[in-house]
């Protein structure tokens, strides 16, 4: 089918008039240009003048009649007219009626497809309509007005039967014949001679506007069956038998297609209330439940059977998974995930939505296209497709089980942010449904796209980007840059991904510490190798941080780039910085290492060095040391040229001035009852970037230097001070031996136990204790390849020193035996100073009274009085009863101490380390104690060997024992 006119459509024809032209003449004009377009339509129907002139008049005849014909109004819809035209031209079943019927539909869908505004377009379909070509002609061409056998015009035309989908009330049915022929006085002669209007003429009429002689035919035959139909059927013998039979009426097909058409309707309107429920609509039959949420069936809908409710309900619940799923994106429902990874999970959650109304759009359009193309497949004969519940369910298995996934991982991740959302998801990812695998992987992604910002930020440059707290490295503000090492930045476990591991995290962690340290500590600002990589790999393998095993390519740069970072590190504290230097110098001065500058520090702060100098005698002695002073009198400038003094006297003035320059005299705050030996500390100062590295332990080691000082002090009372004066009051004491001989025994002997302890004690902790630590330090700090390992193998190093020095938790009976036994040493320090100041008050009272006796005899006296012999008498009697006074108080001061030193031992041999069982043989070498205590010679076997923990359970025999002997 083909048209031919390219004029305007007549129907619904709009003007619009300019602001100077009057409605008058506006009218005059549109008129006119109604007519002109009449007269070319006539002249593309007709080729002679006169033969378009008679069309022309019928025409504005009829107008001018019916002034309503040019109304507005359209009498049908878009969708009505491509149904009707589809109808008309495939109202045969044969091939090439179908054929015209779809090259219509694909003409129609590029003119749908134009700009044309829908008004018009209706308008110009309307006017096709009406002038749809038949095509019902003869087979020489002539219409069916023109048969060869001279039929007149009259019997052709009440012979001819028009096609049942033509419209009953159009523009051409208005040309009653009765107005025609008023409008021209032409006879039935004229009509019935065919030669008067010529072949051609009529032929060229028909075959130009055959819809003319269609509709006036069915409005002839409309209006007069009853008149007619005696002699319709006679004359119908004319046509041809192809044009009969396809004029024959479908009769009963308005009444099926009603019935159809109605029962369509209703499966359409149930489909179309699921299409509005699966995006959370009410419809017809859906209502949703105001306070579940859930659709269920309105109570008005009794047309619906049990199965179609079913289904119904069935199909309801895609809507209520996607309100389920679209509240988890709304911020205003308090549902959402937080934070920027949360904003990353709901804009995840929007694209799965998104996606899914795509889904629902095309089951839309597929019903808006089913009920388009609805008569036109009934009149074709074609029996589509239909859109059905059964479909929508087989359709909707896929989309609900992904909404319902979503709905579930929404809710686990609600209010959550950070590593705990991305966790949350990552859970999901252990499942073995690859469907839940999958959208679990893309939810992942979307949440972790921020932590992938943060986390290329912090390894690269050090900075945390972090407004809503969600990374799992966290900075505190509060701590300055000397604390930026072990402080100022953490790893935050709770907002930790959970496929992120302590060792990766611990690395991150490091990686941006040390870039920080170098720029704020060490101001090296040099950017750091692999940043290009580091962001190739998160762009293309995001996906990576997600695998179980740390063997990615993702793993492998954070790795290399953690490695370049801690060797920079370490390449500048080792060596600008001199690390290692400091490290050894601290175990020398602080750890007691460097032994002659110890010594001779020690002898200056006991002994007024200047009286050492001028009076070297028995009263240097009795000087008062400088720490023997209550603490409240001492000054740290008076100890610092002390210090100072004993490192020019010793090897410690050949070492570097700048580590020299670091060390120094420290007086702690002195409580009441303190004196100098109390609150004396050495002091190594640090500063630059060895103050962030090593501040935190510095306090460790004034812990470890007060026990290891009041060990040397012990060991320098016992060699220097107590031993020296026994061997140099010896001599001096000898005349008095006699008298002195028990208790110079017992002085003696519990001296040399004293010293025996110390000196086993001083070399367990110095050489055992320390320089194995310290060798082990050694090796570790060559093999390490970051300042970490360095920084850990010095924490061994002190705390192997803090167990060894028995002040760790575990060994504090061990540190109170001591301190037991460092107390019987200070009293038999003060003892023995009392014990000669008496035996040499003795001594000199004997040398006077000799003296008297030999300077009476000078002058010819004899003796002494009797009266002074008697004073001198009392006086021995006094000495002697003091000298027994002393001699108890030695022996409690033995006991007591020997008392500790057992408790000691069992604590020893008590002991798990191997080490410490060791050392108490080593103190009972020759079995003096075992054979004085019988716990001490009870094999260690496994049964002793659990009363390892005796210390700590007071209600065990071992420890009940121990507490009775204290």
């Amino acid at each position: 089918m083909s048209f031919n006119v390219f004029t305007t459509p007549m129907v619904g024809i709009t003007t619009t008039t300019g602001a100077g032209i009057s409605s008058t003449s506006f009218a005059r004009c549109r008129y006119k240009d109604i007519y002109d377009l009449l007269e070319r339509l006539c002249k593309s129907f007709v080729s002679g003048r006169d033969n378009h002139r008679y069309i022309l008049r019928q025409i504005t005849q009829y107008i001018s009649n019916c002034p309503s014909a040019l109304g507005s109004t359209l009498p049908y819809d878009e969708v009505s007219l491509v149904a009707k035209i589809a109808q008309h031209l495939g109202i045969t079943e044969n091939a090439a009626s179908q054929s015209r019927a779809t090259q219509f539909l694909n003409l129609y869908e590029r003119f749908k497809a134009s700009q044309l505004d829908s008004y018009q377009r209706n308008a110009l379909l309307t006017f096709l309509y009406y002038m749809t070509d038949t095509k019902y002609s003869c087979k020489n061409g002539h219409n069916i007005y023109c048969g060869t056998t001279g039929t007149s015009r009259k019997h052709n035309h009440l012979s001819y039967k028009p096609n049942a989908s033509l419209p009953p009330n159009n523009a051409m049915q208005l040309l009653k014949p009765h107005t025609l022929h008023k409008a021209s006085p032409i006879n039935n002669t004229n009509i019935a001679a065919p030669h008067l209007v010529g072949t051609k003429c009529v032929s060229n009429i028909y075959n130009a506007s055959s819809d003319t002689n269609h509709k006036m035919s069915l409005l002839r035959q409309t209006n007069s069956a009853s008149k007619n139909s005696c002699c319709s059927e006679s004359e119908s013998s004319i046509l041809p038998a192809n044009i009969r039979t396809h004029m024959t009426p479908l009769r009963s097909g308005p009444d099926m297609y009603k019935i159809l058409e109605a029962k369509n309707n209703l499966n359409d309107d149930i489909v179309q209330n699921v299409i509005y429920a699966f995006t959370g609509i009410d419809g017809k039959y859906l209502r949703k439940d105001v306070i579940s949420g859930k659709f269920k069936l309105d109570i008005k809908a009794k047309s619906l059977n049990v199965v179609q409710a079913g289904m119904l309900l069935r199909l309801a619940e895609l809507g209520y998974y996607h309100d389920l799923v679209q509240s988890y994106t709304d911020n205003k429902s308090g549902r959402c995930a937080l934070g920027l990874m949360g904003q990353g999970f709901v804009s995840a959650l929007k694209n799965e939505l998104t996606k899914y109304y795509g889904m629902v759009a095309m089951l839309q359009e597929q019903l808006h296209k089913q009920r388009q193309a609805e008569m036109f497949n009934y009149y074709s004969h074609i029996k589509p497709d239909r859109l059905s519940l059964m479909k929508i369910l087989v359709w909707s298995v896929e989309p609900l089980k992904r909404l319902q996934l979503l709905a579930n991982v929404a809710e686990a991740c609600q209010e959550k942010k950070g590593g705990a959302l991305a966790s949350t998801v990552h859970g999901f990812l252990n499942s073995g449904n690859p469907m839940i695998k999958n959208v679990a992987k893309e939810l992942l992604l979307a949440i972790c796209g921020p932590l992938y910002q943060m986390l290329t930020k912090w390894l690269l440059e050090g900075e945390i980007c972090d407004p809503h707290g969600e990374f799992f490295i966290e900075c505190l503000l509060e701590v300055g840059p000397d604390r930026l090492w072990y402080d100022k930045y953490r790893v935050r476990s709770t907002m930790l991904p959970n496929f992120v591991t302590t060792d990766l995290a611990h690395k991150i962690l490091v990686t941006g510490k040390s870039i920080n340290f170098l720029c704020e500590i060490c101001q090296d600002k040099e950017p750091i190798k692999g940043g290009d990589e580091l962001r190739h790999c998160i762009e293309e393998n995001a996906e990576h941080i997600f695998s179980c095993v740390a063997d990615t390519k993702l793993h492998s740069t954070i790795d290399s780039i953690y490695f370049n970072t801690s060797k920079r590190v370490l390449d500048i504290v080792m060596g600008p910085h001199k690390l290692l230097e400091h490290l050894q110098a601290m175990r020398r001065y602080l750890l007691l290492g460097q032994s002659d500058f110890i010594g001779i520090l020690m002898e200056n702060l006991k002994y007024d060095y200047f009286s050492v100098q001028s009076n070297f005698s028995y009263y240097f002695f009795l000087n008062r040391s400088e720490l023997d002073k209550p603490a409240k009198e001492l000054y740290s400038y008076d100890l610092s040229s002390i210090m100072d003094a004993a490192i020019r006297s010793t090897n410690a003035q050949y070492d570097d001035p700048d580590i020299l320059n670091h060390l120094d005299v420290r007086l702690m705050s002195p409580c009441d009852g303190d004196i100098g030996w109390d609150i004396l500390s050495l002091q190594y100062t640090l500063r630059g970037p060895l103050t962030t590295m090593l501040e935190p332990s510095m306090s460790i080691y004034q812990v470890l230097f007060k026990p290891l000082w009041r060990m040397k002090h012990m060991e320098f009372v016992l060699s220097s001070k107590i031993w020296k004066d026994q061997k140099c009051n010896a001599k001096r004491l000898r005349s008095m031996a006699s008298q002195l001989k028990k208790v110079l025994y017992r002085l003696h002997l519990f001296t040399s136990e004293m010293i025996h302890f110390i000196h086993q004690m001083q070399y367990y902790i110095l050489f055992e204790v320390i320089e194995c630590s310290w060798a082990e330090l050694q090796g570790k700090m060559q093999q390490a390849k970051a300042l970490d390992d360095i920084l850990n193998a010095h924490d061994e190093f002190l705390n192997a020193i803090k167990c060894g020095a028995f002040l760790d938790p575990n060994s504090g009976e061990l540190c109170r035996n001591m301190e037991t036994v460092y107390e019987g040493i200070i009293r038999l320090e003060v003892w023995q100073d009392k014990f000669y100041d008496l035996c040499f008050r003795e001594l000199k009272a004997r040398q006077k009274y000799e003296d008297e006796i030999e300077k009476s005899e000078k002058v010819g006296k004899y003796g002494i009085t009797t009266e002074k012999m008697f004073e001198r008498g009392q006086e021995q009697k006094i000495f002697e009863q003091t000298l027994g006074s002393y001699h108890k108080t030695l022996e409690n001061i033995g006991g007591d101490y020997e008392k500790a030193v057992r408790c000691f031992l069992l604590a020893l041999n008590s002991n798990n380390d191997h080490n410490l069982q060791l050392f108490g043989i080593r103190l009972d070498f020759n079995e003096y104690y075992k054979k004085r205590d019988q716990r001490l010679s009870v094999a260690l076997t496994f049964e002793h060997m659990r009363l390892s923990h005796v210390f700590s359970n007071a209600r065990s025999s071992l420890g009940s024992r121990i507490l009775n002997i204290n």
